[in-house]
């Protein structure tokens, strides 16, 4: 599983308002008291403050549609299409400290993956699951130690909630032929896709031998595709008896920046994304359409940080250099800067006991870290507070939904309701 998903931090407490970021290339918002109906359009509106933590945080969709901010000693909620962002004591109740891929519907069956213990093997991850009573760890049904774990959720065309089984990759000394040959004479040992909120027996099988799965992408029309840690792509159509291998990505490369995979985005089956760095800070993006992998221009800077595909196409993404967009046309269309402007948020310290800077007052820089494209032109964005390669872990999340009174989310209290 990806590093990158379990090194987000944050938490939690009140709200209170403070002056709203906006894109400067938009108009301005409207006023509080009219808030956006769910079927109104969120194009060209600000984006606006809906939290400020005190460390890192990560944005995911549930299967119903509610965002998700997650991340150690935090976990906020907002409702799909509009309403508030709000967070509540009872929810943290348990919650594992290093939270990673969250996937479910609230509050029914909602999992979420975090680690769980570093053994001198490396990193080993658990399943909780949320109930009235708080989170409970959960054991993955039939699963071996190794495979005790999903590394993604996903929702199938029925709403049934999906779980990537994921599994510990090759340590040090392990060869990943051996693991192939071990997967091949026992099944069970083979990554495959759980239905996590009952109903019949999956009609897909488990995939072909080989390195562990780390995304999971659905499709309305009930195609699956899996990206795996080699950076390999396999899609299962709803009848197949198989799992099929899609074309190799150009150059070959699994991508080296830190270590980690390629990164698969798309909501068309028919038209994937994956962006890697086939070298330190050299940044590629490929597109499939018709079978075949085609380059796509990318704007000026280094490893891509986040992809995302609006519904209608357009393209948004980070980098080092800032936010971008591009909407859809041919792969030579440009990429728009989206500048974001300073923020003054709330909840700063007054004093810190480690010796770390005090944040200045007034509105700060921020540093777009992950960006999420969804229905009705809506945008949520997470970025640091502060100057790129600053010191200060805290950040904020942004959204042109409106926002009534942000929250602040401190690590190091309790989890206030909104």
């Amino acid at each position: 599983m990806s590093a990158r998903r379990f090194a987000l931090g944050c938490a939690l407490a009140g709200a209170c308002t403070g002056i709203q970021p906006v894109l400067e290339d938009m108009p301005e918002v409207v006023a509080e008291e009219e808030d956006v109906p769910g079927d109104r359009s969120l194009h060209g509106r600000s984006l606006q403050l809906a939290a400020v933590t005190d460390s890192w945080v990560n944005l995911t969709v549930l299967a119903d549609g509610m965002i998700a901010v997650h991340g150690p000693g935090v976990l906020a909620l907002a409702p799909a299409g509009s309403g508030q962002l709000e967070t509540k004591r009872a929810w943290l109740r348990d919650w594992p400290q290093w939270p990673g891929a969250i996937g479910g519907r609230w509050p029914d069956d909602v999992f979420v993956t975090a680690q769980w213990a570093l053994t001198r093997t490396g990193v080993e991850f658990a399943v909780w699951r949320w109930s009235w009573r708080g989170w409970a760890k959960w054991k993955v049904p039939l699963a071996p130690l190794r495979f005790d774990f999903y590394s993604d959720y996903g929702v199938g065309p029925d709403g049934a909630i999906l779980g990537l089984r994921g599994f510990a990759g090759p340590g040090p000394g392990e060869d990943a032929d051996v693991l192939r040959a071990i997967q091949a004479a026992d099944p069970d040992l083979r990554t495959t896709i759980d239905v996590l909120d009952g109903g019949p027996p999956p009609p897909w099988p488990p995939l072909p031998p080989g390195r562990e799965a780390l995304q999971l992408a659905t499709f309305t029309d009930g195609t699956m595709v899996v990206l795996r840690r080699e950076s390999s792509l396999l899609r299962w159509s709803p009848g197949a008896g198989e799992w099929v291998e899609l074309p190799a990505l150009p150059g070959h490369a699994p991508g080296v920046n830190g270590g980690e995979s390629a990164v698969m985005v798309g909501r068309d089956p028919a038209r994937l994304y994956v962006h890697r760095c086939v070298e330190k800070d050299r940044p590629v993006l490929d597109r499939l359409t018709t079978g075949a992998w085609q380059p796509v221009a990318l704007p000026r800077g280094g490893c891509v940080r986040s992809l995302a595909e609006a519904p209608d196409g357009t393209l948004w993404l980070v980098n080092d250099r800032g936010l971008y967009r591009r909407a859809p046309g041919p792969d030579s269309a440009r990429w728009e800067e989206v500048p974001l402007a300073p923020v003054d948020a709330p909840g700063k310290p007054v004093a810190t006991l480690d010796g770390s800077p005090v944040p200045p007052q007034g509105p700060e820089p921020v540093t777009p870290r992950q960006v999420l494209a969804l229905d009705r032109g809506e945008v949520w964005v997470v970025a640091g507070l502060g100057r790129a390669g600053s010191e200060s872990s805290r950040a904020v999340v942004l959204t042109n939904r409106t926002v009534l009174a942000p929250l602040v989310l401190r690590s190091a209290g309790g989890a206030q309701g909104g």
